[in-house]
């Protein structure tokens, strides 16, 4: 029943956009239960009589990073889950694998066996595009992608990982989707970065269920803090470019070839790599519905965690709020020590502004000592945000750390970039940008 379910909702009508609401098809797969919701904030879910596997005190242990498709095909069953043509051969890697919920499931032995305590799924859980199996590109929020397995699936493999006194992240895309969008004159060429934003076009007839884009202009738009790669606040010949945005739910200001290499602020507005769509996370109405949407994953899989794609590429106190609320989120089910960490993909001084509470460069410790002994009673005006509003607990995938690895071992040297090109000296350094009490 599940394939033509997935075929309805990927193919609408041009120009309907309309709630993914409760279903009684979408059960087994759509988190939102609320069989009453009429708008996506309305929407909720949860593991009925069951006792949430509480928080580790402490998160340093050794961590198994799995992409669910290129893992184990434990059910072959799903490997046509959306009933495309090409969207699973196994002697490619340009189509699914067919890794799923069950095939980890079953090689958890392994994985315990050689000390792991943590597992990172790579990618959303939720449904992309039938060939994509990587999930960075999802189309929905709360529909989970059918290759993988149904919620009671999910729950099977996240109870046997907790019963072994594991624990389990997701990746969370918060603002990037799929690849739905277009903008005019440039449907097959990459669009340049333009502050008065480009008007959208869709690529064919599918739609998102629970946010839209649009073309009438708001004059009165609000733009949210921005700092640059030299981690301070952007200066008025930026700020004097916002003047208004297009009253929609994404941006629709261009695309970037890949982050890092650009502006932050350009890199915050643009889609990524002209294949995801970026919704407009500091808009408060776009935001409400992705919070809640990210609440009900943990509400209703037990989750112990987030690992946030392309962190740096969210406006930092839209970050650090949407952070806090999972963490509260979490404590109502019993998790005290949600883990919240991020890719981190900028200059370590922008970086620094995503971790914890935040610092800019003039307030960081020189004393490597005195910022690794810091705590929450450390002076505030050390910190760009106020206590409890940490965003990043940390970095999974840190562009930095992994290029000056490579460095230090002997590889490439590019993708260290200006982080430790001192090796004899420089590994003190992250300690003093980067605050770690929330």
């Amino acid at each position: 029943m599940f394939r033509p379910v997935i075929l309805r909702l990927l193919v609408l009508l041009p120009g309907a956009v309309w709630a993914l609401r409760w279903d009684p098809e979408h059960v087994g797969y759509n988190l939102n239960e609320n069989q009453s919701a009429i708008e996506p904030t309305d929407y909720w879910g949860q593991w009925e009589n069951h006792t949430y596997h509480p928080s580790p005190t402490n998160w340093r242990f050794p961590f198994y990073v799995a992409t669910m498709d290129r893992f184990v095909d434990g059910d072959p069953t799903n490997n046509e889950a959306n009933g495309t043509v090409f969207e699973h051969n196994w002697m490619t890697n340009q189509a699914r694998f067919g890794g799923d919920v069950k095939g980890l499931r079953n090689n958890l032995d392994y994985i315990q066996g050689i000390g792991i305590k943590g597992i990172y799924l790579t990618g959303s859980p939720f449904i992309n595009m039938p060939w994509s199996g990587d999930g960075y590109g999802p189309l929905d929020f709360t529909l989970l992608d059918g290759h993988h397995g149904n919620i009671e699936d999910w729950r099977a493999l996240v109870t046997e990982i907790h019963r072994r006194d594991m624990y389990v992240i997701l990746d969370n895309t918060m603002a990037t989707m799929g690849n739905l969008l277009a903008f005019e004159g440039y449907v097959n060429a990459s669009t340049p970065f333009s502050w008065e934003e480009h008007n959208f076009l869709w690529k064919n007839e599918r739609r998102y269920h629970d946010f839209a884009p649009g073309n009438d202009y708001n004059a009165s738009c609000e733009y949210p803090r921005m700092w640059g790669q030299d981690g301070y606040p952007v200066g008025p010949e930026i700020l004097s470019l916002q003047n208004g945005c297009k009253s929609s739910e994404f941006d629709q200001y261009g695309d970037i070839k890949g982050t890092g290499a650009y502006p932050a602020y350009q890199s915050q507005l643009s889609n990524f790599a002209s294949v995801q769509d970026r919704l407009r996370e500091w808009r408060s109405d776009v935001f409400d519905k992705i919070k809640v949407m990210s609440c009900i994953q943990i509400a209703m899989l037990d989750i112990d965690g987030f690992r946030m794609d392309k962190a740096l590429q969210t406006t930092p106190d839209r970050l650090a709020e949407f952070s806090t609320w999972q963490r509260q989120c979490a404590r109502k089910h019993g998790k005290d020590n949600f883990l919240m960490v991020g890719e981190i993909v900028g200059d370590p001084k922008l970086a620094s502004v995503y971790v914890g509470r935040g610092k800019q460069p003039n307030m960081v410790e020189s004393n490597v000592t005195k910022a690794l002994m810091a705590t929450n009673m450390t002076n505030s005006s050390s910190y760009i945000r106020e206590f409890g509003m940490g965003a990043l607990d940390g970095a999974a995938f840190h562009y930095d750390v992994y290029g000056a690895m490579t460095r230090f071992l002997g590889y490439v040297e590019y993708l260290s970039r200006k982080l430790y090109a001192n090796k004899s000296k420089d590994w003190t350094r992250p300690g003093e940008p980067t605050e770690l009490i929330g």
